[in-house]
């Protein structure tokens, strides 16, 4: 059986959603293209450039950890859920 290391979670949607932002906008304001921007705001993406992370901390103004968040295995919490 495969170890369980846990997920790392791109939090760009709720940063989004912050913001005001939607997929368009997002595009429009990082340079990077629609569909990238949609599946990055969907948490649906394997891996992220470090151009690309680069591009939003720089439109968000927050450190990489607002972005990048790590899941422990067997737990389902986020950081909205801590406090």
């Amino acid at each position: 059986m495969a170890q369980d290391f846990g997920k790392i979670r791109v939090m760009v949607g709720d940063l989004a959603k912050q913001h005001k932002l939607n997929a368009s906008q997002l595009s429009e304001k990082t340079g990077l293209s629609r569909p990238t921007c949609y599946n990055l705001m969907k948490g649906e993406i394997g891996r992220i450039e470090l151009d690309t992370l680069a591009r939003l901390v720089h439109l968000f103004k927050v450190p990489v950890g607002s972005i990048l968040w790590y899941q422990e295995p067997g737990k389902d919490v986020l950081p909205g859920d801590i406090g």
